[in-house]
């Protein structure tokens, strides 16, 4: 018996599936950058090429310039060429549509795999689920699976958050290499050569590559076995072959399994460390995590719209199995349901497939990396047995009814439509910045980032000065650890006190209590009452910064405070004497990792150069420079202040210290070329005056 595909219909359906993926988006195309696409695109200087050259492209690749190979580099090369073909501009809409354009491959690359698996799973199980399996795929069934996952609501992060690009284009190369090792499966299954082959050119070429898009591309061996257990009969094959395939499993899953262990227990020091940056512990991370894995279900499987948000920082932390309470049944029922999967493998049940490859998938991320808790796109390829299952039980529970197949097509239609109007209401509200704060903070009152990101917007509207304040103080109050809103907040007392001088006050002078009150107090537009407050946020500035760790999120409020400062922004300039401060105390604070430490000393030396410390200045980038000395540009930006302070000897030093260990990548290689052009320009000059 042959399986019948759908024929010229299925291009058809196909084009139509990708045209409403680019509909289903077109709303948040317009869209802003947010978060972590500021630091790794907007303000990342090596993204901003002007020539399609190896060595840009190549600088683009190394643009996190502390790592010995390119990290995440292909996907930061594809945001060079963004900038690039956008005219030499960060033009959102054309980053976020090449975004679409990706997901809607990737969307493809489900549908072929899809096929492909159900035509193994209509082969390989017991008569009963193969005429089930044999009859979805004659209906359609994987469109439907690349349907699901295509148009699911929960992928709009990796679509319209431009950053996950690096999310979307692992998943790309996992996919063609998971694509890649069925191929080369079935063909060892036939007798064909080069069947082993193509498997680990599929395994390596996809987790190879799309490590340097995003790390958990590693996962890709472990995708492949569960493919092998689910659907491959490893005894029909002949033993010579069999025992080249445990082979093969030894080498690509046993191996990185020991290998893993091997590191959880004799590098843990390690991975601990990345914890006394955090807010939390290892172990109430992964009590935590028991929760969020269960709240992504609910999510895939039903899709709320007021569930979804950009930020999820308003998440209780598990202390404790019973802290809260649910920590416990999320704990057992995991428990339950990994003992029930791992029993379901013997009989190749499509829901063990579904719940060990949304295992396998946030293995790494929703485990012991000291990562934050809670991100939708984490959820990317981990959807996909979840929703590989949902349309074959959907569809295959269907054509058993009476009467069944005549409501396949209407109910399936029904739930595609619902999918797609539900993400393309979450586009609309990406449209712009003003209704993603709104959304954000509608969905998720407690987040104190979407309520900073509504103090803002208002802000930018020119909103009542004292709402904006107290929308600020409610982001404060929100987020314990956070300096940002406290930021926000320093500027708007001291423009306030500025612009009041020392007038009476309008009404009563309410003295806030001491520590508390920028949290709380009501504000009141007198001089006397201004400097209270900016008194109190001192206070509270300085105890987050001793108290909490001091992250990238604190790193970066600082530097763009300098940045501010050194603009000579009116209301930043009071702020000079206090940023130092606060610098200082942040250095104090044994809770930062090296990596942002580095990045303090350096940013404060800038700001130290700016407000005329050259003394000061040169001190801290040496302390950058010795802390990361892996990070080529805290040197080479040492160099350039020696020069600027006419230190020439000591410049010439440095560069000729760096390019007699220039890195084997080339990275930095424009740079310091400049630098040694200018240094050689200068000293021709000087020889010259001395003739």
């Amino acid at each position: 018996m042959r399986a019948t595909y759908p024929g010229s219909t299925l291009p058809i359906l196909l084009a139509v599936l990708g045209l409403g993926v680019f509909a289903v988006y077109l709303p948040g195309l317009h869209g802003p950058f947010v978060l972590d696409d500021y630091p790794n695109i907007v303000a990342n200087k090596l993204v901003a090429v002007d020539a399609l050259d190896g060595e840009q492209l190549r600088d683009a690749a190394f643009s996190l310039g502390n790592r010995p190979y390119p990290h995440r580099g292909i996907a930061r090369v594809s945001f060079a060429l963004n900038y690039y073909f956008a005219g030499g501009k960060f033009d959102a809409y054309a980053f976020k549509l090449t975004n679409v354009v990706i997901h809607v491959l990737n969307g493809l690359l489900v549908y072929w795999l899809s096929v492909l698996l159900l035509r193994r799973y209509a082969g390989v199980t017991r008569s009963g689920s193969a005429r089930a399996g044999w009859s979805a795929m004659q209906s359609y069934l994987p469109l439907l699976v690349a349907a699901l996952w295509v148009l699911h609501p929960i992928q709009l992060t990796s679509v319209l958050y431009v950053v996950q690009r690096m999310t979307s284009m692992s998943a790309l190369l996992v996919l063609a290499g998971l694509l890649l090792f069925v191929a080369g499966r079935i063909r060892l299954e036939s007798g064909r050569a080069s069947g082993l082959a193509w498997m680990f050119a599929g395994l390596a070429g996809g987790a190879g590559l799309g490590y340097f898009c995003k790390q958990n591309a590693v996962l890709l061996p472990f995708y492949a076995f569960l493919v092998e257990l689910f659907f491959f009969r490893h005894k029909a094959l002949p033993v010579v072959a069999r025992r080249r395939l445990y082979g093969f499993y030894a080498l690509t899953v046993g191996l990185p399994v020991v290998a893993g262990f091997a590191g959880l227990i004799f590098a843990w020091d390690v991975i601990a460390q990345g914890y006394a940056y955090r807010d939390f512990t290892p172990l109430e991370r992964m009590l935590t995590e028991s929760r969020v894995l269960f709240f992504y279900l609910g999510l895939l499987l039903v899709p709320h719209i007021r569930s979804f948000g950009l930020y999820h920082d308003d998440l209780i932390v598990s202390t404790g199995l019973l802290t809260p309470w649910t920590t416990l049944v999320s704990v057992l029922l995991w428990a339950v349901l990994l003992g029930l999967a791992l029993w379901g493998v013997r009989r190749r049940a499509i829901w063990s497939f579904a719940l060990l490859w949304y295992l396998v998938g946030h293995s790494l991320e929703s485990t012991f990396v000291s990562l934050e808790l809670v991100f939708e796109h984490r959820n990317y390829l981990p959807s996909f047995g979840i929703l590989f299952a949902l349309a074959y039980y959907l569809v295959s529970g269907l054509e058993r009814l009476a009467n069944g197949r005549r409501l396949v097509y209407p109910l399936v239609g029904l739930l595609v439509a619902v999918l797609s109007f539900i993400t393309f209401t979450r586009a609309g509200a990406w449209s712009n910045q003003t209704t993603l704060n709104m959304f954000t903070v509608e969905n998720h009152p407690e987040s104190y980032r979407a309520l900073i990101g509504s103090a803002r917007s208002g802000l930018v509207k020119g909103g009542d000065v004292v709402d904006i304040f107290a929308a600020f103080a409610r982001a404060a109050a929100a987020g314990e650890a956070t300096i940002v809103p406290l930021a926000e907040m320093q500027k708007i007392a001291v423009g306030l006190k500025t612009t009041l001088g020392s007038a009476p006050a309008s009404g009563p002078v309410v003295s806030p209590p001491p520590v508390a009150a920028p949290l709380g107090a009501p504000l009141v537009l007198s001089h006397a009452h201004m400097e209270a407050v900016e008194s109190a946020l001192d206070d509270e500035m300085a105890r987050r910064l001793t108290a909490y760790p001091v992250g990238a999120e604190s790193v970066y409020t600082l530097d763009r405070l300098s940045e501010c400062v050194s603009a000579m922004v009116p209301m930043c300039q009071p702020l000079a004497v206090k940023l130092e401060h606060w610098y200082r105390i942040a250095l104090d604070n044994h809770r930062v990792s090296p990596e942002d430490r580095a990045f303090l000393y350096m940013s404060l030396g800038r700001f130290l150069a700016a407000r005329g410390d050259a003394e000061g200045a040169v001190a801290s980038m040496g302390e950058a420079v010795r802390i990361e000395p892996a990070n080529l540009g805290y040197p080479m930006s040492l160099a350039a202040l020696h020069m600027q302070l006419q230190q020439w000897d000591v410049a010439g030093e440095i560069l000729t210290g760096l390019e007699s260990r220039r890195s084997w990548s080339g990275f930095g290689d424009r740079q310091l070329r400049r630098l040694r052009a200018r240094y050689d320009d200068h000293m021709r000059v000087s020889r010259v005056d001395l003739r």
